[in-house]
């Protein structure tokens, strides 16, 4: 029996992997939908902003809906609504249908993001930020996946067929969520007002500032990095575009390794660490002076942003392992809200140069260095998980 029940957990955890590589798949597929759509600038900038919406709006609402009545159902609804979507959009005619399926697979991503680090947070009291550093590899490999597809299309594989191929992909997630037994939630009957009370701690509002910082480094060096290549090195946008691959496998190996040395050095150390590898890639980016020297720089930099997200939802969890899905939702919406700051203040930076676009990761470091010390004194040892019922 015990064997059994370790089985059991082991595919739960599989499976809510498998729901944040869908979030992956989530987060980038309008990026690399829209050369494929017929529309206007002026609609392909409501197109590329209204999925966001969707994240948001389910981040900001789900997390105590997560506390007071478990993930189940609601992952289940997120699965419906996205693969849903996905199935939808080859077929359809008008631009506002086109709309309302970005909204509500922007929606049941928001909802996979939050209740997927909740639900691993909570199955893994004595190792989360090792597990959410495993789960954010997951994502990353769902955020190649959905580039990779497209790119295909045109020739043997068709926009029509990679959409609904993804649509699949989402279908497949849905059968193991409607039959595994989820973890009971743990505030089960208490009022919605007594579990969102926990915002009134301060604590939740110095990890949602970590995330606020650490989401605006990376979506910025996401957005910008190719450009800042290009121009710096007076390139092509195609070598430039190099720096992208690099930072994008980067973050990927770096939560990889993460889950490892984390077990060494600890939450506040791994962050630490992660900040100076920041700093020492940007330091590496200004005596630069080809394209290889360049894009090791980047990839430097990819692998110290690359834990931090994870480990700083690490500490959140264990200081507040009662409440992960309400503090979880709090602190990732303002974690969106610096992703979408990042990129406008890196436009903002470009104008004196193109290197002036890394002091955005650069002060982000300095601050989330100092933040995390702060936070990590309101990070204590947290009661057990709860276990599936």
């Amino acid at each position: 029996m015990p064997q059994q029940a370790d089985r059991s957990c082991t595919a739960l955890i599989f499976t809510i992997n498998a729901c944040m590589f869908i979030f992956g798949i989530v987060l980038f597929l309008m990026g690399t939908l829209l050369p494929t759509l017929h529309v206007s600038y002026a609609e392909a900038g409501r197109l590329g902003s209204i999925p966001l919406i969707g994240i948001l709006i389910a981040t900001t609402v789900v997390g105590p809906i997560l506390d007071i009545h478990g993930a189940k159902k609601i992952l289940i609804l997120a699965l419906i609504l996205i693969a849903g979507s996905l199935a939808l959009i080859p077929s359809l005619n008008a631009f506002w249908q086109l709309e309302l399926c970005c909204l509500a697979y922007g929606f049941g991503g928001g909802i996979l993001n939050t209740a997927a680090n909740a639900l691993i947070a909570d199955l893994h009291a004595k190792s989360r930020a090792s597990a959410l550093n495993l789960l954010g590899f997951f994502f990353s490999a769902g955020a190649v996946l959905a580039p990779l597809l497209m790119s295909m299309a045109g020739g043997w594989l068709s926009p029509s067929v990679a959409l609904r191929l993804l649509a699949g992909i989402t279908a497949a997630v849905l059968g193991p969520v409607i039959l595994f037994r989820f973890p009971p939630p743990l505030q089960a009957g208490v009022h919605f007002r007594n579990v969102i009370s926990v915002l009134n701690q301060p604590a939740v509002w110095l990890f949602g500032l970590l995330l606020f910082f650490e989401s605006g480094s990376e979506n910025c060096m996401f957005v910008w990095s190719s450009k800042v290549v290009a121009d710096a090195l007076h390139t092509t946008p195609g070598r430039g575009n190099l720096a992208l691959v690099g930072l994008g496998a980067a973050l990927g190996v770096g939560r990889l390794g993460a889950v490892c040395w984390l077990r060494w050095l600890g939450n506040l150390r791994t962050i630490w660490l992660s900040a100076s590898l920041v700093i020492t890639g940007i330091v590496v980016a200004l005596a630069a002076n080809g394209l290889t020297s360049m894009v090791i720089a980047i990839i430097i930099i990819g692998l110290g942003i690359s834990a931090i997200f994870p480990t700083i939802l690490g500490l959140a969890g264990d200081r507040f392992s009662a409440e992960t899905g309400t503090v979880f939702g709090a602190i990732i919406a303002l974690g969106l809200l610096g992703g979408v700051s990042g990129p406008s203040l890196g436009a903002y930076a470009i104008n004196y140069g193109p290197l002036h676009v890394l002091w955005i990761p650069a002060t982000s470091a300095l601050a989330i260095g100092i933040l995390a010390a702060l936070a990590s004194r309101h990070a204590t040892h947290s009661p057990k998980a709860r276990n599936p019922g």
